[in-house]
């Protein structure tokens, strides 16, 4: 397949259709744009965003419940959401009536054998190209729709930063420095565009997809945030970062202990863009008080704005090898740990940065 195709596919795609997305900021724009596709089509839809920690057992019976409910769904849109194979196949041959379009950047190869019902577009799959959920869903609606697409070049370099992919995507930069030359110069991003990034940060997904227009008037999109709540964000974020400490450091590593990770270590990478930053936080208090720690998970963020590393491969090598979850991108992965294979961790992480030398 190529983007022609998975177009056409959007296009021919009967009614009613269900996007399912991830809750991050590639899954959000990914899905507002969809949205903006799909309304152009004259298509009828639904969405779902998936929940924070939602496993792909928790996915399916959630999604098999909507489709039992809602039995008028004859197509499903998969965006940003890394189900393993064997599972997106399986719910594929259960709901064989229903086209199932999977469309990701996770995967590594495509399966050997696919249902018929199921249209399987992963760029890293099919052509090892590095670009996010957001930057496929831009170009699809700039293939069915061509250049006044381009106006959604703002939204769909928010999802594209929150993966670190932008700079992988000069398509999308090329029209965003034609679009919004006052945010953006080809080199560095102005003010406006870092509050305006802020605000998509830590905004309500459902509220941005309900009219992804209004989020293309940066003065309309402000109105509707309360200020308070976003001052108490703002402490929070730096309650967070001033949580941080630091327990190991070396030529190509630093590690932290905070109070959350993901946007703690994304930051922390802006001012060690040569290293790679490993951040820990306790994800559940009560193992600590049954097992006293032997069995403590800790929720990792990995970030490395370098591009030496592909993090992704290397969270999902280390735990192929010492259990619980892991994967993610070449420039920022996750996972979970149990306390006892940190250790393990930082010295598998010097090992194969040791190994690029």
């Amino acid at each position: 397949m190529d983007f022609s195709d998975i177009a056409r596919e959007i296009k021919d795609s009967n009614e009613e259709i269900l996007i399912v997305a991830d809750s991050d900021l590639d899954g959000k724009m990914s899905l507002g744009l969809m949205k903006v596709i799909l309304e152009k089509l004259n298509k009828k839809y639904i969405e779902y965003f998936r929940i924070i920690g939602e496993n792909n057992l928790d996915l399916i019976r959630i999604l098999d419940g909507i489709i039992f409910n809602k039995k008028t769904i004859n197509t499903m849109i998969f965006l940003d959401t890394p189900m393993d194979d064997k599972y997106l196949i399986n719910f594929s041959k259960r709901h064989e009536k229903i086209k199932i379009i999977y469309i990701d950047h996770h995967k590594r190869k495509i399966p050997k054998f696919l249902p018929n019902n199921l249209v399987y577009f992963d760029v890293r799959a099919l052509f090892n190209l590095e670009i996010c959920t957001t930057s496929i869903v831009y170009r699809i609606g700039k293939t069915l729709f061509g250049e006044e697409f381009s106006k959604y070049s703002l939204l769909a370099s928010i999802g594209a930063i929150g993966d670190f992919m932008l700079e992988n995507d000069n398509e999308l930069l090329d029209d965003l420095l034609k679009n919004y030359n006052g945010f953006y110069n080809g080199k560095y991003f102005y003010v406006p565009y870092i509050i305006y990034f802020y605000l998509f940060l830590i905004s309500d997904p459902y509220k941005i997809s309900k009219n992804i227009d209004k989020a293309l008037n940066i003065e309309e999109f402000i109105k509707d945030f309360d200020l308070k709540k976003l001052k108490n964000l703002a402490i929070k974020y730096y309650d967070r970062l001033k949580s941080a400490k630091k327990i190991y450091e070396s030529e190509k590593l630093l590690v932290f202990k905070a109070k959350k990770s993901s946007v703690i270590s994304t930051i922390l990478s802006s001012f060690y863009p040569e290293k790679i930053i490993l951040v820990l936080s306790l994800k559940e208090k009560l193992f600590e008080r049954l097992f006293k720690g032997k069995y403590r998970r800790y929720s990792i963020s990995l970030r490395n704005q370098s591009g030496k590393y592909d993090l992704g491969i290397l969270m999902r090598e280390f735990t192929k090898e010492y259990g619980i979850t892991g994967g993610g991108h070449p420039k920022a992965a996750g996972g979970l740990v149990y306390e006892k294979d940190i250790e393990n961790l930082i010295r598998f992480l010097e090992e194969k940065t040791n190994e690029k030398n």
